[in-house]
């Protein structure tokens, strides 16, 4: 709900407040738009002191859910961290069809009377521990993810050789059809910050920060320098304890605009 004082159509109210056009189509054709209490369409044209709200439709949860151990980290009305713990999923796969992420928070909204789906923000890999952010609504995650750079996210990690530190700009392209990703100029702009934390025996524990998110970054850039993860065989690693972890999240709280960093208590990279 916001009120408004210029002239626009509702449509481009809505994108200026953070609403996708993915979003604003299901609002449109499950949900309900009310200016001033009554229903109007999104090309109606807004004027001084009009009142608007944004009716999303009800979500249906269709993951089963399942009594798997949470580790809630932080929580509020809106949003969700947890400590994911190495080799669990996100999302039930053909491959992991249960005991996964989702299984455990829809298990969890169950038994706080939450009517939605699983909304992540932000995934890591089955094998990546750490934090990950969950919003518990529909129009959070919309309002999260316009700009997944303003959240802050720092990770750890093993690595192959003496690194120091730099800035990986290289493209990250999906191989295929498969899991795996390849640096191509045809990918997607990709950034990753690193620098050596402590070395030791031909092996350096890095810290990674994230400008953007794609799948497998870390992994893709720091094999791409030359110093993949420790037990990373699909990108070269040498083998041994793959232990990639996000350690940090920070971000603007879409409603209260209060700046959180949420830190890991205990760190497996040892």
């Amino acid at each position: 709900m916001t009120k408004e004082n210029h002239q626009l159509r509702i449509d481009d109210f809505a994108y200026q407040h953070h609403i996708s056009r993915k979003a604003l189509k299901v609002i449109k054709q499950c949900g309900d738009i009310l200016v001033n209490g009554e229903h109007q369409t999104v090309r109606y044209v807004l004027n001084e002191g009009d009142y608007v709200v944004f009716i999303y439709p009800p979500e249906d949860n269709q993951i089963i859910p399942e009594n798997v151990p949470l580790y809630i980290v932080y929580e509020d009305d809106f949003l969700l961290i947890v400590d994911k713990p190495k080799g669990m999923a996100c999302f039930p796969t053909r491959s992991h069809p249960c005991q996964t992420l989702a299984n455990a928070l829809s298990y969890y909204y169950h038994s706080i009377e939450l009517d939605s789906t699983v909304h992540f923000v932000n995934r890591l890999d089955k094998d990546t521990a750490g934090l990950m952010m969950i919003a518990k609504y529909r129009e959070i995650h919309d309002m999260m993810c316009q700009n997944i750079q303003h959240i802050y996210r720092r990770y750890q990690a093993h690595v192959e050789g003496q690194v120091e530190q730099g800035v990986i700009d290289l493209p990250i392209h999906k191989d295929g059809q498969n899991m795996r990703r390849i640096i191509d100029e045809n990918g997607k702009d990709s950034r990753t910050y690193y620098r050596c934390l402590e070395y030791s025996d031909g092996i350096s524990r890095v810290e990674c920060i994230l400008e953007t998110g794609r799948t497998h970054q870390i992994r893709v850039h720091m094999a791409a320098i030359g110093h993949p993860l420790i037990g990373d065989l699909l990108y070269g690693g040498k083998p041994g304890t793959f232990d990639l972890e996000s350690i940090m999240i920070a971000f603007v709280h879409p409603i209260t605009k209060q700046i959180k960093v949420i830190k890991k208590m205990r760190l497996s990279c040892k």
